[in-house]
């Protein structure tokens, strides 16, 4: 018998908690095509959550047995809201609206693991009690999935990486979809089979940053000629999570790990600040030629943080701004012409980054 699905549609969200109570967590992470069903959170929410709301109304999630929802921005607050509001045409209800803090600080670890332990209580109030033990042992599982993810990611630093974007892309898409075991079994067998890749030295290298990028994104970087090395995206590397001590309560450890990871346009304050700073060195270590900043049309995050973003990467590598949504559109011609721009200077160089 398959467990209960519950979906999920931020990376802040705890899934650990799910999973300790015997669930199944399932990413709502790509366009669901029913966008256009939404006709209740307006014209001026990204189309992240539009799809989301469209889905859910025409039935697109009904094999959900619930959801649970981060308040990590206003547009999701919103699908909050229209969620409830149509919850009489909603298959999943949902479960828990979880207030997640903007800052990592210690008292804001203490805020969110409050908010992580009224978030298990939901849940038990539906699926009985969820013990200490069964908590940790998720977030042992869970830790090493980045573990795994971080030594396949690490293999991309090299000139020869044998593993694409587009594959790493299809690796955590599948990963947000999949039992905790299968995928890390899956994980273990795809790093066994790890050798050397082809001798990249004339693609372009790229890295990605955004919020939820459009699914077709890498895989039209790759296609106009360039090598995706690094997504630092909602569905890409943000999912890893640094090493915290599992002696500390669960619920605590949950909430320093969540609020400590690679941090999204969302965050502010030092943390914040850290997580650009250190794309510095990431540019460097992964040998990237060129960034995509890609944001969301109307998702005002990552349109708040742009000008500190090229600000802080000024004159590291070249940098493109596109914005767009999360349907399989994408304005190839602007990636073409990004791409072509750093081949030529490849070329003019004959060597890789610059500086």
């Amino acid at each position: 018998m398959n467990n209960p699905k519950i979906g999920w549609f931020c990376t802040y969200t705890p899934i650990e908690i799910l999973e300790a109570a015997g669930l199944e967590p399932y990413g709502v992470r790509l366009d669901s095509g029913k966008g256009h069903e939404d006709v209740y959170l307006g014209d001026s929410m990204c189309s992240y959550v539009r799809s989301c709301l469209g889905g859910a109304l025409s039935g697109e999630y009904d094999f959900l047995d619930g959801v649970v929802m981060a308040h990590s921005c206003e547009c999701m607050r919103r699908l909050y809201d229209g969620w409830e509001f149509k919850r009489g045409d909603i298959k999943p209800g949902c479960l828990n609206l979880l207030d997640v803090p903007r800052i990592y600080t210690e008292r804001s670890v203490d805020f969110f693991a409050s908010e992580i332990e009224r978030f298990k209580q939901s849940v038990e109030a539906v699926y009985g009690e969820i013990s200490q033990q069964a908590i940790i042992d998720a977030a042992v599982k869970s830790l090493h999935t980045s573990r795994l993810l971080s030594i396949i990611d690490g293999a991309r630093k090299r000139h020869d990486t044998p593993v694409t974007g587009t594959k790493v892309q299809e690796i955590m898409a599948k990963g947000m979809k999949t039992n905790r075991d299968a995928f890390n079994t899956e994980l273990e067998t795809l790093i066994a089979n790890l050798g050397s890749g082809d001798d990249r030295l004339s693609q372009p290298r790229i890295l990605v940053y955004g919020g939820p990028a459009n699914a077709r994104l890498v895989e039209a970087i790759e296609d106009a000629g360039g090598l995706v090395v690094y997504e630092h995206m909602c569905n890409g590397i943000r999912q890893i999570r640094a090493n915290q001590n599992l002696k500390d309560d669960p619920i605590r450890y949950l909430a320093r790990s969540y609020l400590s990871k690679p941090p999204c346009p969302r965050m502010i304050g030092e943390h914040g600040i850290f997580g650009l700073s250190r794309l510095k060195r990431i540019a460097q270590e992964y040998k990237v030629d060129g960034i995509i900043y890609f944001t969301i049309k109307f998702c005002s995050n990552a349109q708040a943080l742009w000008p500190m973003f090229k600000d802080v990467l000024a004159g590291v590598v070249p940098i493109k701004m596109l914005e767009g949504d999360v349907s399989p559109d994408i304005n190839t011609r602007e990636v073409h012409s990004f791409v072509k721009n750093l081949s030529r200077r490849l070329q003019q160089h004959g060597t890789g980054t610059e500086g």
